[in-house]
């Protein structure tokens, strides 16, 4: 069912990209919500298992094959939230191995995994909760799951056909022929499905969503049982075995070489041409034979085996439960989270080498996609975007001012004009779009530092300037503009409730002055007070003048990463003209 570029209309492929986007991410905030971290490497051999399953066809006589999706088996087994990103992420290294298009992959995920998934895990447990009573829960879920496996392949198929009722040429018949040669795909997808589930019940039941008991004991037994999460050996073991099963079956040459209901039905029956020229894959310049095959097979399952562990390790709540405080001028991260997948040093690196990259772009789309990107990977990430995208804000509010005179200082293309006392006001074209330019290129830039200072606590960034060789006298004026300050609005606005309370009223606007002073003053006295007592404090202690707190030395991960994302920001152009490409052959 991996329709490639060239077939489906765009209006299409663009809808359902957004349908099947859209259900990824609520996918991702459920497992975001709640999902135990002891089940990660479980769901990596999940991932490689389904891949290794879908690289190998078996035969539908005489004319076709067919191979396993896996929807109802991942719904089944974890879930369809969890079901849903590991198809996601499958098909995902699937496209880079050129099975499946680029443009195509929001309709292939919403065939394969939204509606599939979904369906699947429906119909498995209505069916499982019927069966429960009349047989024992292990029989149960192979015959519900076996059972919706294969109502979901055909069912598939029939929206595939609805879908392709799109495309010129390919008609009633044609949409019979395709739902027809899956009914006979989905027998073979009930038996895999049944064999897969009958191994990982053997090894460990608990990990079958369906088989989970609600009771408190069975509860504590099950913790007791995950309490090492899935052993590193039976992860070793499942990939090995995945392995050498996909290696020997492509080298013996047993996987069918017919083409797949979805190519049977559109190429060979409805007779429509198979696009050319489209994206071939990664390992595309190694050619094609069976030793290849084998490789990029064997390539592609660590590939995902690793991806899967990665994207469900950043998606677990440990990472993001965030108990910061708001007494700094910048977001500081100073709450639990202390796993972190790069150092603050190569955080602060990778944010300057962004920040320099976009102020050196000279076009506003530009500026506007890299926006989205930052946005984008600080939401993978959890950046809390309400509270930088709001001190981003307030800063901009001062860059505006730029914005609105460079309009009026700049440019020869007259808007509009405004009519003053003194003469005629010229508002340019040129310098509107200037001054949009610089707003949104500093507004990019704010971004781009507060979404890498709000992952790093005020201690990781103090570390990260000393590692730089930052002097200690910039380092010191920062922490004071970023402890102190806060406090200072803070101190001013509670003795300004007191006031309040008092019945102190400031009345006349040089009152309000010298209320204002009064408060300024006593503040910075108070303060000037309380450095005096730290500071004796910390002699007393043994802190001489000269003490220096050595930063955390640079490390290679340091360099490689902001190198890594500048590659990438670079890069784009030549991504979207390979787009491009693909769209306009």
């Amino acid at each position: 069912m991996h329709v490639p570029d060239g077939i489906i209309p765009l209006w299409l492929q663009v809808l359902l990209l957004v349908v099947s986007g859209t259900v990824m991410v609520i996918s991702y905030r459920k497992i975001r919500a709640r999902f135990d971290d002891r089940f990660i490497p479980f769901i990596g051999v999940l991932a490689a298992v389904i891949f290794a399953a879908q690289l190998v066809n078996f035969p539908v006589p005489p004319f076709s094959s067919g191979h396993l999706v896996g929807s109802t088996l991942l719904a089944v087994m974890v879930g369809p939230w969890a079901g849903m990103l590991i198809i996601g992420l499958v098909l995902f290294v699937q496209v880079l191995y050129g099975d499946g298009g680029i443009l195509t992959y929001g309709l292939n995920l919403f065939n394969m995994g939204a509606f599939s998934v979904f369906l699947g895990y429906g119909i498995a447990l209505l069916l499982f909760k019927f069966l429960r009573g009349k047989t024992t829960s292990d029989r149960a879920v192979f015959f519900s799951a076996g059972f919706a496996a294969f109502i979901v392949t055909t069912s598939a198929a029939f929206v595939l056909g609805l879908e392709l009722l799109t495309v010129p040429g390919f008609g009633i018949e044609a949409l019979a022929a395709i739902t027809g040669v899956h009914i006979i795909i989905g027998l073979g997808e009930a038996i895999l499905t049944s064999i897969i589930l009958l191994y990982f019940v053997k090894a460990n039941p608990h990990l079958i969503s369906f088989l989970k008991d609600d009771s408190e004991e069975v509860e504590e037994q099950e913790d007791n049982k995950l309490q090492p999460g899935y052993p590193i050996k039976k992860v070793a073991s499942v990939l090995a075995f995945s392995i050498i099963v996909i290696t020997s079956v492509i080298l013996i040459g047993l996987a069918s070489q017919s083409p797949d209901g979805f190519e049977w039905a559109l190429f060979v029956y409805a007779g429509i041409p198979e696009p050319e020229n489209g994206f071939q894959g990664l390992w595309s310049f190694l050619g094609e034979n069976q030793f290849v095959n084998a490789f990029t097979g064997s390539v592609g399952i660590i590939a995902v085996l690793g991806l899967a562990y990665l994207i469900f390790r950043k998606s677990t709540h440990y990472g993001h439960d965030h108990e910061h405080t708001d007494k700094f001028l910048i977001p500081f991260d100073e709450g639990k989270q202390k796993r972190r997948l790069f150092s603050s040093t190569g955080l602060l690196l990778s944010s300057i080498a962004v920040a320099v990259v976009i102020s050196l772009q000279t076009t506003l789309s530009s500026i506007l996609i890299l926006i989205g990107l930052i946005i984008l990977s600080g939401w993978l990430s959890g950046t809390r975007w309400r509270d930088v995208i709001s001190l981003a804000t307030k800063f901009e509010v001062v860059i505006l001012f730029w914005i609105i005179l460079e309009p009026f200082i700049y440019g020869s293309t007259v808007i509009f004009t405004i009519n003053l006392p003194w003469g005629f006001l010229n508002a340019n074209a040129e310098g509107l779009y200037l001054g949009l330019l610089l707003g949104s290129r500093m507004f990019a830039i704010l971004l781009t530092l507060l979404t890498a200072l709000s992952h790093m606590t005020l201690s990781e960034f103090t570390g990260a300037l000393r590692t730089l060789r930052v002097p200690n006298s910039i380092v010191g004026s920062l922490l004071i503009m970023f402890r102190y300050v806060p406090l200072f609005i803070e101190e001013r606005s509670r003795m300004h409730n007191a006031q309040k309370l008092r019945g102190f009223s400031r009345g006349r606007r040089f009152e309000r002055i010298r209320s204002l002073g009064y408060l300024v003053g006593t503040s910075i006295n108070r303060s000037f007070d309380r450095s005096i007592t730290a500071y004796e404090s910390m002699s007393l202690r043994g802190f001489s003048k000269g003490t220096k707190i050595p930063g955390a030395g640079l490390r290679k991960s340091d360099v490689f990463l902001p190198i890594l994302v500048v590659f990438l920001i670079v890069s784009l152009p030549f991504m979207f003209s390979i787009l491009l490409e693909v769209i306009f052959p």
